[in-house]
């Protein structure tokens, strides 16, 4: 344990932290599956103009981070909540 989450303000300050993260990268997440779902669907433009390559280029990598980024700060937050101290 480092000095700064040494104290419960440290502690408290690092979890808030950790779970604002873990919501915001998961609603980047997501906002990239609806997206992927859209450009692979073909449902991004009614006309004759189709941007589902352009939607993808954005889509899929924000799929991807915003999911990894959730993950992660999931699994510091559950490895925070399962160590005891001692």
């Amino acid at each position: 344990m480092t000095r700064d989450t040494g104290t419960p303000v440290g502690r408290i300050f690092i979890v808030g932290l950790l779970a604002v993260a873990t919501l915001g990268f998961g609603l980047a997440g997501l906002c990239g599956a609806a997206f992927t779902v859209m450009g692979l669907s073909g449902l991004s433009s009614p006309g004759p103009e189709n941007f589902s390559g352009a939607i993808l280029v954005i889509a899929v990598p924000s799929l991807l981070i915003g999911g990894g980024l959730a993950f992660w700060c999931g699994v510091l937050l559950s490895r925070r909540f399962r160590k005891t101290d001692a």
